[in-house]
């Protein structure tokens, strides 16, 4: 009887382990997958739905973001996350496309004193955007937010992101639920060269 429980005992460890062992090397496999296809499936969108990204979204991609490197660790960087229909329009007022029809946008900024801000704020940025294109949101990258918030008529706007005095806005990221799904553009592989 000892033998027949040991034998049961062993063969249901071995063939428990078997199967969680390829699950385990399974989803080694798709992790790389999974990175790799949200990069290549990521696009610049234009064009929302009017659903609100939740509070709980929000929070992990800000979580990402916050977890990009930087150099020397500073976190060279100050976002704000915009919601407020109130302030989206007065964005609109300046410029009509430039936060198109999001439901949220973040502003970037950078610290002028921090000699290597604009490449953390372009780290923290990418991740932004990965995050996002990993919960299925768009986003699109707005380059004019800054000149957008230097015009008079957007200078309530720039007083509530209350920037600490040696930040600036650096970029805009309009967020929010895809209403279109554009084909990727052509990119030049020749701008790469391996060096052996």
């Amino acid at each position: 009887m000892k033998k027949l429980i040991l034998m049961t005992v062993t063969f249901t460890a071995i063939f428990a382990c078997t199967p969680h062992q390829e699950r385990a090397s399974q989803v080694e496999v798709n992790k790389h997958d999974v990175v790799v296809e949200n990069i290549m499936n990521r696009r610049s969108i234009r064009k929302y739905t009017d659903k609100k990204v939740s509070k709980e979204q929000l929070q992990t991609i800000m979580e990402c973001a916050i977890n990009a490197s930087s150099a020397s660790n500073l976190q060279s960087w100050q976002v704000r996350v915009i919601q407020n229909p109130g302030i989206l329009s007065k964005f609109r007022a300046v410029n009509e496309k430039a936060v198109y029809d999001a439901s949220t946008v973040i502003v970037v900024a950078q610290d002028t004193e921090k000699m290597y801000s604009s490449f953390d704020c372009g780290l923290l940025t990418q991740n932004i955007l990965l995050a996002a294109e990993s919960m299925g949101l768009g986003t699109c990258v707005v380059g004019s937010v800054p000149h957008i918030l230097k015009d008079p008529r957007a200078a309530d706007v720039l007083e509530t992101l209350d920037l600490p005095e040696n930040y600036e806005v650096i970029v805009g990221i309009c967020l929010g639920y895809k209403d279109e799904s554009p084909d990727a553009k052509p990119r030049d592989p020749e701008k790469v060269k391996y060096i052996e």
